[in-house]
């Protein structure tokens, strides 16, 4: 545990980091000359510091002030100047005016190397930090002259929900700060980017989390490299850079680690700054988690909950480490961390870890539960969890050689692809994937505001508990999906996703819109492809009845529980339905043409007694003409997974093909669970060109479990 240093009460944090941040804060301006010897600086658009060697934060607004949203910018700092790229923005313009949306930040590459100081950023996740006092700093024009100026305040709360801090008007924030750090004086960590200062002369103003750099783009496709995920890649700089400089004996003046150990705060943690700035140190030496899925699920078994909360989640190791602070203090905080190392030393990997790296981090945790005098039954136990960890690990890469060889009976039909694995790398989505684990979007239209809507993103848990991850009100049309509701749905695709098992989108929609073409977005992480390419999606009835007509849920009763099932367990009829649709092998059946003609669909009476294994088809239900009550007829006959086509066949049309293909797509999924995947795969041939696929445009798919029924307390209520 640590000891802290000298930890004086006199001591004023501010004089310990200020030259520290100093070293690493920069002024941002037009590319060209910088300091002169014998001229002015040129004036700047504002602040910005390292946080890792060659790597600027700011704020969007200050970066692509360039001439036409240019990216090229001017770096001064230390009596020199060098050029920088703008590698990220978001947003990259502001064309509606005003302050620009969140989360308003850049990151900016120097392009010539240049010695230079780093800061060090809090690896917590928090919406405020801390209720003390903090600084800030930055640059400004003071007769004629630039100065560098810093101060403090306080975060007196949020503005919104994406990480905009609300500062105190303890000091004043002068133009030319918009970019530079936000400091947590009591922890010493930058904790946040001035965004801007109040008007009319008032002082105070706003900041933006740096928690909100994990919403960085995420790669597309499997990481192979650290370089692949630029958050990854500026984050493990960050951290090997201050490692480096605490082993580093021959270094002249104060590292981080050192202003650390002469803060108070330090002295209750259960590492001392030196061990944290090692421990950071050796996992940046790893490649990333292989999904912020799996990482959440290492954390959640240390810290005994899921992460929850509209915060963007943790994404790289140390963010995860940042989750086990303040959770319990002492000896157990301690045994928590040292777990958490042995499981990051354990863990899968994207590509493999350089030589000797795990062994490094492993060996580190016993050193340190020894050091501590941790009790022996703890270490031994330390000990055995890191050999079941690695033999767990190296079985499951055996049996995944072994699995991932094509059987004899893995292509059941001419030229389908494997089911486990397609040729682009694509692995189906089983039942307990598509119910467990998905992403809710529901979409709810104001009745008493034509053409406006309210929405809604969630991520569904294990248990079925459906997290929020944000909401918005009042959006005008949904022809293309606003910025915020592209990041919400970007952030919880990056909390579910796995390597080439992207999770499900279920998209919550009223009857009258169940063929608006969701899939046909564009949304993170691949915005060059249409969101049904790259995910499967499906969509669900919201405003269906929960009692159906005699027969369904509030007909008759309860059936029996199905052969497989728990004794005693009983299912209404839909329910049933459902789970003999999942049996399998289902057998597709097109309800409203015949060789052509339209026919009308059968009854609710007579869908109610079709054989379970039956999968409604509609070819004809966006014909002109056409009932618009067909789906809602089937639903009502009690099924729930229906395939259908939006674009309507017309007169002259031959509908031939969609009836081979709708056929042929149902019969090679089998089961019902195995539908969305292969729809996924469909839309994906589709997009790609495959001419085998064209007979799928405008296809949708019904998946409406009823075993999970969609949230129903928050509806809006309608103006009478």
């Amino acid at each position: 545990m640590s000891t802290g240093g000298a930890h004086d009460a006199d001591v004023d944090p501010f004089e310990t980091l200020a030259p520290l941040i100093a070293a690493a804060t920069v002024r941002i301006h037009a590319p060209g000359p910088g300091y002169a010897p014998d001229g002015p600086a040129p004036r700047p658009w504002g602040s910005g510091f390292f946080i890792a060697p060659n790597w600027v934060l700011t704020c969007a607004h200050v970066a692509m002030r360039g001439r036409g949203g240019g990216r090229e910018v001017g770096l001064s700092f230390g009596g020199r100047t060098v050029p920088g790229v703008v590698e990220w923005a978001q947003p990259e313009t502001n064309p509606a005016g005003g302050l620009w949306p969140a989360p308003d930040l850049a990151l900016i590459r120097m392009l010539e190397p240049a010695p230079h100081g780093c800061v060090w950023l809090s690896e917590r996740t928090a919406k405020v930090f801390t209720r003390k006092e903090v600084a800030f700093f930055g640059c400004t024009e003071e007769d004629g002259e630039i100065e560098d100026i810093s101060g403090r305040c306080t975060i007196r709360g949020e503005l919104g929900t994406d990480g905009r801090l609300k500062l105190g008007n303890e000091d004043e924030i002068p133009e030319g700060c918009s970019g530079g750090p936000l400091v947590d004086l009591d922890r010493g960590e930058v904790i946040g980017v001035l965004k801007a200062r109040r008007g009319n002369g008032r002082d105070g103003g706003l900041a933006i989390s740096v928690v909100q750099l994990r919403r960085l783009p995420s790669p597309a496709g499997p990481v192979l490299d650290e370089r692949q995920d630029l958050y990854q890649r500026v984050m493990h700089a960050h951290d090997r850079y201050h490692a480096d400089q605490h082993r580093n004996d021959h270094v002249g003046r104060a590292t981080w680690t050192d202003g650390l150990s002469e803060l108070r705060a330090t002295a209750s943690r259960a590492l001392t700054p030196g061990q944290r700035v090692e421990l950071l140190g050796l996992i940046a030496e790893l490649p990333p988690p292989v999904s912020a899925r799996g990482l959440d699920e290492l954390v959640t078994g240390l810290r005994g909950q899921s992460y929850e909360g509209r915060l963007p989640a943790p994404r790289g190791w140390r963010d995860g480490l940042g989750l086990l602070y303040d959770l319990r203090q002492g000896r157990n905080e301690l045994e928590a961390l040292l777990r958490y190392a042995v499981h990051v030393a354990t863990a899968d990997r994207p590509y493999p870890a350089a030589p000797g790296v795990e062994r490094a981090l492993g060996d580190w945790a016993a050193r340190a539960a020894a050091d501590a005098e941790l009790p022996r039954a703890f270490r031994n136990a330390l000990s055995g969890e890191r050999a079941a960890r690695l033999r767990l690990r190296r079985d499951a890469a055996s049996a995944e050689v072994t699995h991932s060889r094509p059987g004899p009976h893995a292509f059941d039909a001419p030229g389908a692809r494997p089911r486990e694995v397609d040729a682009a790398g694509r692995a189906p989505v089983t039942s307990e994937t598509v119910a467990r684990s998905h992403t809710l979007l529901e979409i709810i239209p104001r009745g008493w505001e034509r053409g406006s809507y309210d929405w809604r993103v969630c991520v569904a848990r294990p248990s079925g508990e459906l997290v929020s991850v944000d909401e918005d009100f009042g959006i005008r049309g949904l022809d293309e999906p606003p910025e915020r509701l592209r990041a919400a749905l970007g952030e919880s695709f990056r909390r579910g996703d796995e390597p080439n098992r992207p999770v499900t989108l279920q998209v919550a929609l009223p009857y009258a819109l169940l063929g608006f073409p969701v899939d046909q977005w564009r949304v993170p992480p691949r915005e060059d492809r249409p969101l049904g390419s790259v995910r499967p999606v499906v969509v669900r009835c919201a405003d269906r009845e929960p009692a159906g007509p005699v027969g369904m849920d509030g007909g008759v009763g309860a059936y029996d529980a199905e052969p497989g099932g728990e004794v005693g367990e009983v299912s209404t009829p839909r329910q049933s339905r459902w789970k003999r649709a999942h049996v399998g092998p289902m057998r597709p059946f097109v309800l409203d043409c015949d060789g052509g003609r339209p026919e009308p669909v059968p009854t609710v009476a007579e869908l109610l007694a079709w054989d379970s294994f039956l999968l409604p088809v509609l070819c004809r239900s966006a014909d002109p003409g056409a009932d618009p009550g067909a789906l809602r007829q089937v639903m009502d006959g009690g099924h729930d997974v229906v395939l259908w086509r939006r674009a309507p066949v017309g007169r002259d049309g031959v509908c031939a093909d969609f009836h081979r293909g709708a056929t042929g797509t149902v019969a090679h999924a089998g089961q019902a669970d195995r539908l969305p995947s292969t729809v996924w795969h469909l839309r994906a041939d589709l997009e790609d060109g495959v001419p085998e696929a064209y007979w799928a445009e405008g296809v949708a798919l019904l998946y409406d479990d009823p075993t999970r029924p969609l949230p129903g307390t928050d509806q809006p209520l309608e103006a009478p």
